[in-house]
């Protein structure tokens, strides 16, 4: 993976890998009282927070979600600080992500700053850790900052060396959240596709099945996977793609590692060609862009082998739903358009379900979330991936940037 080789870099860190026992709780409160269980924390992979707190996330957007529907008082959802400060800080391009983050702290009342990295001070070489420093200053409260990068692991870093900025100034501990870095991870997208599942599923966390479909080899929300799915007991995974696109062996190799049944096909004709259908489809579109052009040159075999057509519906089993994490490709959707008003769209419901979860994700950090969380078994689990540095940013993805996160 891209960030191998990286290994102890972050000692200081203790690598953290979403355990409270690491260290990775906020820091204790003057006068010996508890340190709150989430504030100051940063989330830059899935397992940043433990099994139980994934469940308190989704306990607690099911209850947002409950008092919306009933019309009831929202107030105690909301942090209601507006000296703490919220950044988005985009430096691919994104729309749901993005506009969810933001109105999610608009729903708390929190200053929201969207940075416009394109006419920012990376443009003169600046690195983003004196931009982010800079930035701390202009709060009197926490600040949390939302970051959607090509270098994978910029989070973890930053992490480390804004925490040691904050605690020299007397700043407020900062917050940041992994918004997507290269093909490595997305975990709040994670978090709302793991929401939505259970909320499909009636909350049963006893076991899933479900199929990954499309491009498993640049999807980084099917790789945040490998890990959010531990939230169950018993996990069946068939992956279907092509082998151009199918999900790197490391990824398969610690599925297996987790306990998880894990069976691959070639197509999704040759997936309904088989009795042991799941009824939860997971498509992700084919990232082109990421793509090198042998590849490109058979993408119109490889859509095809991962897209659904009309013939495939009668094959389905009652109950099927299909997700998709979006965008879809206009011109060559995997879920085609035709079935936007069918019972088998799940994704309208999945996108809207990334506003709540990351409303209460960002109360979470922002400490209003997390009085009642009991702790239970935030302990280490078989497979879980620790969080790790990233190589140079030139192998990271951002030739040509080599001091874009560190000083010298």
């Amino acid at each position: 993976p891209a960030l191998a080789g990286a290994r102890g870099a972050m000692a200081a860190g203790a690598l953290r890998g979403g355990y409270p026992a690491a260290g990775a709780a906020s820091p204790p409160r003057p006068g010996g009282a508890p340190a709150h269980p989430f504030k100051g924390r940063t989330v830059g992979i899935v397992n940043d927070l433990g099994l139980e707190e994934q469940w308190y996330l989704y306990q607690k957007t099911r209850e947002l979600r409950e008092a919306v529907k009933n019309g009831e008082d929202l107030a105690p959802f909301r942090l209601r600080n507006p000296e703490a400060a919220v950044y988005t800080i985009f430096m691919e391009d994104s729309t749901r992500t993005k506009e969810s983050f933001r109105n999610a702290a608009e729903f708390h009342g929190m200053k929201v700053n969207v940075f416009d990295a394109k006419t920012s001070s990376f443009q003169k070489n600046e690195t983003i850790t004196d931009t982010i420093k800079m930035l701390c200053g202009y709060s009197i409260g926490q600040s949390i900052f939302v970051i959607r990068s090509k270098i994978e692991g910029v989070c973890t870093w930053l992490e480390e060396a804004i925490t040691q900025y904050t605690s020299s100034r007397g700043f407020p501990r900062a917050s940041f959240i992994n918004a997507g870095d290269g093909r490595h991870e997305h975990p709040s997208q994670e978090f709302l596709d793991e929401f939505t599942f259970l909320e499909h599923k009636g909350w049963d966390r006893s076991n899933i099945h479900l199929a990954l479909l499309g491009d498993l080899f640049h999807g980084r929300t099917v790789h945040s996977k490998v890990d959010g799915l531990r939230i169950y007991r018993t996990v069946d995974v068939d992956l279907v793609a092509p082998r151009e696109l199918a999900l790197p062996k490391h990824y398969v190799d610690r599925m297996v590692a987790a306990g998880f049944n894990v069976r691959t096909f070639g197509s999704i004709e040759e997936y309904l060609a088989q009795p042991k259908v799941a009824k939860i489809w997971y498509f992700t579109r084919l990232q082109l862009e990421r793509m090198g052009e042998k590849v490109k040159d058979q993408s119109a075999e490889l859509r095809k082998a991962v897209t659904m057509q009309r013939e495939f519906v009668d094959k389905l089993p009652e109950g099927t739903k299909f997700f998709h994490p979006l965008p879809r490709d206009a011109r060559h959707p995997t879920l085609p358009f035709w079935l936007d008003n069918m019972e088998l769209n799940g994704w309208d419901r999945q996108s809207q379900n990334g506003y709540f979860t990351r409303i209460v994700l960002l109360g979470m950090l922002g400490g209003l979330f997390g009085a009642d969380f009991d702790g239970r078994s935030p302990t280490r689990h078989t497979g879980a991936k620790k969080a790790e540095l990233p190589t140079t940013p030139e192998r990271s993805g951002l030739a040509g940037a080599a001091g874009f996160v560190r000083e010298g």
